[in-house]
Order: structure tokens, then sequence, then C-alpha cells
């Protein structure tokens, strides 16, 4: 299963793709409740706490590699997937976040998932950060979210064989980007695969915003991931971006709640 761990780590990490659940009678075995669980678990985490600090966590960093002076900007995040199956068939899919920031830190993320809304508004000027529910018209409170170190991308199986290359420079929505590729083979019978799998990871991070620009992610068991920044605009963001709705609830949660 060390497979479905190592997915669901990297998407997290990535804050890119929806996690989609497809249940079947037939393969309700033992892997297939633990796939599920895992999928579960990560949809929640994009949903909860987890997520909230997260997000507050990447203000705070943010921050801190700009000197505490940091450009106001918005982007959207585009994510388009794609799995082949039998037959010719494919599912594919497309979500999108988009992301404000302003000269003080202030960070705002909207995203829609399963049909749900959430925003998410980080402060490191106050410490706080909240998480709007508009369909339950609630605020989720969080004061003083830990701040823990960011989780660490999986490494390779020792089984398996890593080529990387240097992809140089390019400009990427008008920001210098810098691009490298990497390729992790699993060698046949490592996973109960007849063939060698080759997962192959592209992408392109601005240092200048900190800000992974563009990843094309392949999996043959998989699929297809390709993630990019879309609408990318400096300047002055209002501060109504960042205003509370009126009208809602505001329940505090623990910074250590799961």
């Amino acid at each position: 299963m060390k497979v479905f761990s190592t997915l669901f780590s990297l998407l997290i990490a990535c804050q890119a793709l929806p996690v989609t659940m497809h249940t079947a009678a037939a393969q309700a075995d033992d892997e297939a409740k633990t796939v599920g669980a895992e999928m579960t678990r990560a949809a929640m985490e994009q949903f909860g706490p987890v997520r909230l600090r997260n997000e507050y966590n990447f203000a705070v960093a943010r921050l801190k590699s700009h000197d505490g002076k940091p450009r106001a900007y918005t982007y959207d995040v585009v994510t388009d997937t794609a799995t082949a199956l039998a037959g010719g068939n494919a599912i594919k899919s497309q979500s999108k976040e988009s992301h404000a920031f302003d000269k003080t830190g202030r960070s705002r993320t909207a995203w829609t998932q399963a049909g749900v809304e959430r925003i998410a508004i980080a402060d490191p000027a106050t410490q706080t950060a909240y998480l709007i529910c508009p369909e339950r018209k609630e605020i989720l409170r969080m004061k003083s979210p830990a701040t823990t170190v960011a989780p660490a991308m999986p490494t390779p199986e020792p089984a398996s064989s890593v080529t990387s290359t240097n992809l140089g420079e390019k400009e990427i929505a008008g920001v210098k980007a810098f691009g490298s590729k990497s390729e992790i083979t699993i060698p046949a019978g490592a996973q109960g695969n007849d063939k060698p799998l080759v997962h192959t990871t592209e992408t392109w991070f601005s240092t200048e915003l900190g800000l992974l620009m563009y990843m094309n992610m392949s999996m043959p068991e998989f699929g297809d991931m390709i993630t990019r920044v879309e609408n990318l605009k400096f300047g002055d963001v209002p501060a109504s971006t960042f205003a509370l709705p009126e009208g809602y609830a505001i329940r505090d949660i623990a910074p250590d709640s799961k």
C-alpha cells in the first residue's frame, strides 16, 4: 500500500487535486477499504483544521521569505486530471483554487470540492486563521495556529531507480521559474506489476514568489495530473477581499484540532 500513501501525501502537499472517491461492492475487500479510508482522510484534511493550519503556515512562510515585506498579487491554480480506462474510455476532471495576498501578509484561498465552497483567510499579524463555510453560514476561527514543519515530499522506495534532470529556467505567467524533471522506475513485481512502472514529474518553481508555477505528474496506474498557475496579477488587493462575511456564526477551534 506504499504507493497509495505516497500518492495522497504528494497531492495534499501540492494542494492541487480534489479527492474523488469511486466505490463498488465487488471491490469491497481489505485493500479497497484501506484506500477508501485514505481518501476520506485526505478529503477531511482539505476541509478542516489541517487545511486551515497549512494555509496559515504558508502565509507565515511567505512573509518570512520576503523579509516581512511581501508583494500583493492574485492568481488561480488550475488542475487537470485524466485517468485512462479500458476500452479507450477515460475519466477527466478540472479543479481551480483562487489565491490572494496583500502587502501586510494576509492570504485568502477559495476553492470548491464536491460542490462545497470553502474560503480560508490567514492573518500572520493577528496570528489568526478563518475557514468560511457559506453553505451553513459559519466561520471556524483558529487562534495561534501551530506552525508545524511542512510535510516532507515522499521518497521513492529503495527498490526503485530515480533519475533527475535540470531543465534550466524560463518565464511562466510573467515570472522566472526553474524547472526539473524526475523519473522513478518501479521494477516489475515490486507492486504486483507485470512490467516496470515509470512515474514522471516535471516541475517549474518560482523562487521569487516561493510558488510552484507548473507541475506535470504522470503515473500509469493512476493517470496524469497537470497543475498550473493562471491569471497572475500584481498590484494592490482591496482590504474587502479579506473581510469576513456578515451574519455568520463564529466558532473557535483549537490549533491542535484534527
